[in-house]
């Protein structure tokens, strides 16, 4: 018909071309032809059915069905980040320092209940926590308890910063005057009034005893500090440590326990061994807010866990994993006629990687304890009102590769307590109080300083130990050579107006010595005369090849550089014209470790396996980083770098440290009578090194020693400092244990501990 019609319309356009009326015909049959174009015609449905979708989106969007949806249904379909687990830490042995254990939370959602009912369901929860025996969680304890009677569990002044946050409670502060009622929006100092502000806020009326109201406010509590998310659908957190009866007991009736959402979280854990590689291993605990605001892009929430300090610390983005989506269903108040969607439809968490260290947890285990028992040994044999021993650190590392066989700091903590603290345990609280230097422990805890890592955070003056590296210096300077190195010791002696006294010989000095019989004997006036002749210039580029007063770059956060004495560096650190310039005497005193020479016991290690290997290496403590599917993410371990020392002077300094530890022909030296019999060959100096408060504080110098052993093929290199250790020599029984420990060698640890009554000539103040 439609072609026929057409073909009509032609019929009659060529009739009317013919009759004279072209125009008017021609003008009709294009009309015609574009309102029957098939396109035309297609895009005219589309446009109409856009039209009607249109017109029902704006009916819904403007109705009231959303929230009739939600309030008819009985499964409301949210999602919350669910915590992925830890990766584990294990030592170079393959002994789990660090790992992760699972436990079911239950957390509360929003699920539109009213202040009645919701009250209802918080008492029910709470004892229910009780009676299958889990952590429930409410910072509110952090500030306010019952027990039986409501009090303040902190300061006034931090309640009112508690109470007056804008975020919180945003009460109004006052000084004085006012007359503060329950219902008002003033300050409560009173914890009564401040209870009865509660039950009224949280509208738990007369019917509940104080004890009930008390219980349903903890839980209401952890709700009203994160109102805005607990509205828009972010479960929160009420109870930990819930065992897998209670969590079954909810799902299975799910209808009652309305919002109830059970979940996994996963808490760090320590092995017994980690208390002694504390400060290697560090800790964790919640993300700061600074913290979080940096981690945020990352995908890190509020809640989530990180490293403090140490490895933990260093490797936080290796360990942390990843976190997933968790989707979840709750019961509304409309009953059992809600759709519930299977919540498989998630991204599951992934496992943070492994980290192998290089340390060995036995080794920490004896180092540890030998240090401690030495400390607590000076302590009781102190006679005198002079202070004695009280901190300590030393590192242990594989000469020629940097690897860090052990470090360790004493004081030292238990990374547990952070852990336990924050599940209520009271002992560990106490223990974090003290870690943390809080309140009542401050001034003890400043002086411990059981966080820190003494290792690589503080310097201490190398005393003697800095001594090869001035013979080191004299030796590629040709000031001495391995055949002619004797320098009489004449006492007193007098540098640039400053006068000096041999320790051992005050009135003569030693007479004429060899490299090795001063290395030996540990001669001040040797090595001055000596650096004097060198130069301050050399020693320090010497110091500088070294390692000393450099970072070295190790993979733990918190490495101090410490400082070489210069010309530069006393230059830049006076006051006066005058305390700027460089002289003699300010080099006879940094030949032998004093004057500004400040180095980390990490730093004097690494010096130490210099000498050993003539190579510089970079010490790490983390062997490799594992993912999941086994492939190596990092690997600690760089290539050493040459020191250049000639063959003949390196070994004749090898020659002279290794007088220390047997003696020579002519003289004792400041260590022998401590290794007689010892299994273990070594080459090591000893040092005693002022502090500068020996006089104002009253107490003793620092006690440092450096080695490495075996002597002819050399593994590892030791350096350690006992503060206030009164003698170099004497921490030579902490050096024993911990070689016997690396070498399975037996020792025997009954010897009285060296005393003072030896001579040493570590330590020598100037006299004018």
């Amino acid at each position: 018909m439609a072609r026929n019609l057409i073909e009509d319309y032609g019929a009659f356009d060529n009739n009317a071309e013919r009759g004279g009326r072209n125009d008017a015909g021609s003008l009709i049959k294009r009309l015609f032809s574009f309102l029957t174009n098939r396109y035309l015609v297609l895009g005219a449905i589309f446009v109409a059915f856009g039209i009607i979708i249109l017109i029902m989106t704006m009916k819904l969007q403007f109705s009231n069905y959303q929230n009739t949806l939600s309030e008819s249904s009985s499964g409301i379909i949210r999602q919350y980040s669910s915590q992925a687990p830890r990766g584990d830490i294990y030592d170079s042995k393959g002994v789990l320092l660090a790992s992760t254990t699972e436990y079911n939370t239950v957390m509360l959602a929003n699920a539109s209940l009213d202040d009645e009912s919701l009250n209802e369901l918080c008492l029910e929860l709470s004892y229910l926590f009780d009676q299958y025996h889990c952590i429930t969680v409410s910072e509110l304890d952090q500030y306010f308890v019952l027990d039986p009677k409501a009090r303040f569990v902190k300061s006034e002044e931090k309640i009112r910063l508690w109470q007056s946050d804008s975020n919180l409670f945003d009460l109004k502060d006052y000084s004085s005057g006012v007359i503060v009622t329950f219902s008002d929006d003033y300050v409560k100092t009173d914890p009564n009034v401040f209870f009865l502000y509660l039950r009224k806020k949280f509208s738990i009326d007369n019917n509940y005893t104080i004890e009930e109201a008390y219980r349903i406010i903890r839980i209401r509590y952890q709700i009203f500090m994160d109102n805005w998310a607990f509205v828009k659908g972010t479960p929160v957190k009420i109870a930990t440590n819930v065992p897998d009866e209670l969590i079954r007991k909810f799902e299975e009736q799910n209808y009652h326990y309305m919002g109830i959402v059970a979940g996994k979280e996963y808490a760090r854990n320590y092995s017994s061994e980690a208390l002694y590689a504390s400060h290697v291993l560090g800790y964790v605990g919640k993300i700061s807010s600074v913290t979080y605001t940096d981690l945020a892009p990352f995908g890190y929430t509020s809640d989530d866990v990180v490293g403090k300090s140490g490895v933990e610390s260093q490797m936080e983005r290796y360990l942390h994993g990843k976190s997933g989506i968790t989707p979840y269903s709750i019961w509304t108040k409309d009953g059992e006629n809600g759709l519930f969607v299977p919540q498989d439809y998630g991204v599951d968490p992934v496992e943070g990687a492994t980290v192998y260290l290089t340390i060995d947890s036995h080794i920490q285990e004896v180092g540890t304890q030998a240090l401690k028992e030495y400390i607590l040994a000076q302590k009781e044999n102190n006679t005198s009102d002079i202070k004695t021993a009280s901190a300590g650190a030393f590192v242990l590392m594989n000469v020629n590769t940097g690897a860090v066989v052990s470090m360790a700091s004493y004081p030292n903590y238990d990374p547990n307590d952070f852990i336990l603290a924050n599940y209520g345990d009271e002992q560990a609280k106490e223990q974090v109080k003290y870690y943390l230097g809080v309140d009542e422990y401050q001034e003890i805890t400043a002086g411990d300083l059981p966080l820190w890592n003494r290792a690589i955070m503080s310097m201490y003056a190398p005393g003697s130990t800095f001594k090869p590296c001035t013979a080191l210096a004299a030796l590629e300077n040709g000031d001495i050579t391995p055949s002619s190195n004797t320098i009489t010791c004449v006492s007193p002696y007098d540098c640039d107006g400053w006068i000096f006294k041999c320790l051992e010989y005050a009135q003569v000095g030693h007479g004429p010595l060899s490299l090795n019989d001063a290395m030996a004997q540990s001669c001040n006036i040797y090595f001055m005369i000596l650096g004097t002749r060198t130069g301050i210039d050399n020693i320090s580029a010497m110091a500088y090849r070294f390692g000393l007063g450099v970072k070295s770059g190790i993979d733990l956060p918190g490495e101090i550089s410490g400082v070489m004495s210069s010309r530069e560096n006393k230059r830049l650190t006076r006051q006066s014209v005058y305390d700027k310039t460089w002289f003699p005497s300010n080099t006879a005193q940094a030949s032998i470790g004093q004057f500004d020479d400040c180095f980390t016991i990490l730093q004097l290690c690494r010096y130490t396996c210099g000498i050993a290997t003539n190579k510089l290496c970079t010490p790490y403590v983390i062997d490799k980083v594992v993912a999941s599917d086994g492939s190596i993410l990092y690997q600690g371990q760089k290539e050493p770098v040459d020191i250049g020392i000639a063959d003949e002077n390196i070994n004749a300094v090898r020659t002279a440290m290794r007088c220390v530890f047997t003696g020579t022909y002519y003289w004792d030296s400041s260590a022998q009578k401590q290794f007689k019999n010892y299994p273990v060959q070594m080459v090591c100096k000893t040092g005693t090194a002022e502090t500068g408060f020996e006089d104002s504080r009253k107490e003793y110098s620092n006690g440092l020693f450096i080695c490495y052993a075996p002597k002819d093929n050399p593994e590892v290199a030791l350096a350690l400092v006992v503060e206030k250790g009164q003698w170099g020599a004497s921490t030579v029984e902490i050096a024993k244990k911990i070689m016997a420990a690396y070498f399975n060698e037996q020792v025997d640890s009954s010897k009285p501990l060296y005393t003072s009554g030896t001579s040493l000539g570590d330590y020598l103040p100037p006299v004018r």
